[in-house]
């Protein structure tokens, strides 16, 4: 009688444990899908340009929820880290450089190695350099992380090295002083 009472405990056990596995999956897959299916629908309304305007803040802000509630529900996951990206990208689109900061820095956090992690420092870095108060600080930071990547074509990292000597100059001035040229190409 024990010994059946254990079995039917372990099947149940299994049953349950099955189950929540299942539901855990669908929960995944609905998330993505409804992500999947709301860009979808972004997308196609920009390919009109008169519908590409309507598209509001509340539009992309409800593909931000639904990217976070993915991240927040799968943090491991690696959707999640592109789910973070997209995230800082929209943030940084809608003018709003503390949110896309925040999940840029996440981003980088939790994903080392994501694929697009050059984009994410060299966004981060521009962030702090265009958007007022300026961070010097925070700009060295990411342009020298840059810096350390052995990916950077080494153009790109005389044009961050001429970009840091000038620190001094807001980023709109620098541009200004390049193109006059006040300030040596790359130098």
């Amino acid at each position: 009688m024990k010994t059946r009472f254990i079995y039917t405990l372990l099947i149940g056990f299994l049953l349950v444990s099955c189950g929540e596995t299942a539901e855990h999956k669908s929960k995944k897959e609905n998330l993505r899908e409804g992500i999947t299916a709301y860009e979808d629908s972004l997308a196609k309304l920009q390919k009109d340009p008169k519908k590409a305007a309507k598209i509001t803040s509340l539009a992309q802000i409800e593909l931000v929820n639904r990217l976070l509630a993915y991240s927040r529900a799968f943090p491991e996951d690696t959707f999640s880290a592109d789910c973070l990206f997209k995230t800082h990208m929209i943030y940084e689109h809608l003018r709003a450089p503390r949110e896309a900061r925040a999940y840029g820095d996440t981003l980088l956090q939790r994903f080392p190695n994501y694929k697009n992690r050059l984009l994410v420092i060299e966004s981060l870095g521009s962030s702090y350099d265009i958007n007022e108060p300026r961070d010097t600080a925070m700009v060295r930071k990411y342009y020298d992380l840059l810096l350390k990547e052995p990916k950077v074509p080494a153009e790109k990292k005389k044009d961050i090295k001429a970009r840091l000597a000038r620190l001094d100059l807001t980023f709109e001035a620098y541009i200004l002083n390049q193109n006059s040229g006040l300030i040596g190409q790359g130098n």
